[in-house]
């Protein structure tokens, strides 16, 4: 299947994995991983990217 045909995550969904991802280590009582650490920032500029789509079409 083509990326291009992908549905994009809500900013609600994203800020989830978010959420999510911090409650794990959180847990765990550590540090993010460095593989979540590159997993956070990609989540991270995806949800910018969604909040700013979400205003450009409320505007």
């Amino acid at each position: 299947m083509s990326d291009r045909h992908r549905e994009t995550p809500s900013p609600e969904a994203l800020n989830d994995a978010i959420r999510t991802l911090w409650a794990r280590a959180g847990e765990q009582r550590r540090p993010l991983t460095a593989d979540e650490q590159r997993i956070y920032r990609v989540l991270v500029a995806a949800w910018t990217e969604a909040v700013q789509g979400d205003q450009e079409l409320a505007a």
